[in-house]
């Protein structure tokens, strides 16, 4: 079976890991430990955090599986008055859910012979730390060795018959190259990676704030924006990492459908409406509206284009 699950990824030019539903709590506990600690912020671990780490390890049987998938960033088109710009999502955005369920499809076919296999809700980076899969950087962001840290972690629970694999005792296994590296500190633009720990003030970074919904906070640079979702400035400057791949959605947004979501208004009667949630479900992100839409507006802004 092992040979089987390896040689099924490295077909795909995959990474793999498993081990005992155990690592799961194991991964559980540190998390809340550090929000009891202080070094998580309690608000932005209630929000983002907590609905991840609930449960116990004793109603969850069989081995954890995590695969690591190498994915590209993806490049969207917007129209605009006779201009067409480009903007991006960062590796883990585009279809996300689906490549999640096709990942899933292909392991219980072609590796685990037809076994169970079903999603797991838990702190994959914490989890895959533990497997030996990946290691941190200073950005808090996972690396897997000839992969860097442009990757999808996918975590499932199987009833497989899987041989045992041993875990690994620390959590925060850095990267060798971080030791004495400073760059994502440098370019990091709201000053979340920190020195004195590998633990994100996730509260800060970029893409926290730029997926959730509402105003910016007073103290982030207008010139902060660099992408549709999250960001990618640490990575693109990190050593460790390859060259980012881009590859093209093939969506384009016409100068309507542009305008409708920079306006952050939504009126049932209006076209554009259709072709924008057409699109965006298509992209994996159904509802993303207003958040997609302020974000355009600001990253046109710190490009000084007048998104008026």
């Amino acid at each position: 079976m092992t040979e089987t699950i390896q040689a099924w990824a490295a077909q795909r030019g995959y990474r793999v890991a498993w081990g005992p539903a155990s690592v799961i709590e194991s991964a559980r506990r540190e998390i809340a430990g550090r929000e009891a600690a202080s070094e998580i912020e309690h608000a932005f671990y209630q929000e983002q955090v907590s609905s991840i780490i609930t449960g116990e390890a004793e109603t969850l049987e069989g081995t954890v599986i995590v695969v690591a998938k190498p994915r590209p960033a993806h490049r969207i088109h917007f129209e605009l008055d006779g201009s067409t710009f480009e903007g991006l999502f960062p590796p883990t955005y585009f279809r996300y859910r689906a490549l999640y369920e096709d990942v899933r499809l292909d392991l219980a076919k072609n590796a685990l012979c037809g076994a169970r296999v079903e999603f797991l809700l838990a702190p994959l980076k914490a989890i895959a730390s533990r497997l030996g899969l990946v290691k941190y950087g200073r950005n808090n962001i996972t690396y897997v060795d000839g992969l860097g840290s442009y990757l999808q972690l996918c975590g499932y629970l199987t009833d497989a018959a899987l041989p045992e694999a041993d875990t690994v005792e620390c959590a925060e296994s850095l990267l060798p190259e971080c030791g004495q590296c400073s760059i994502c500190m440098s370019v990091c633009p709201t000053g979340a990676i920190a020195e004195e720990r590998v633990l994100l003030r996730a509260e800060r970074c970029l893409t926290f704030l730029n997926e959730s919904p509402g105003n910016w906070p007073e103290w982030l640079s207008s010139r902060a924006h660099n992408a549709l979702l999250g960001c990618l400035e640490c990575q693109q400057a990190c050593p460790a990492n390859p060259e980012l791949t881009i590859e093209d959605t093939g969506v384009c947004f016409s100068t309507a459908e542009t305008r409708r979501l920079l306006s952050g208004e939504s009126a049932a009667d209006d076209r554009s409406n259709d072709g924008i949630r057409s699109k965006l479900a298509w992209l994996g992100l159904p509802y993303s509206e207003p958040v997609l839409g302020r974000n355009l507006r600001a990253l046109l802004q710190s490009k000084n284009l007048d998104p008026a």
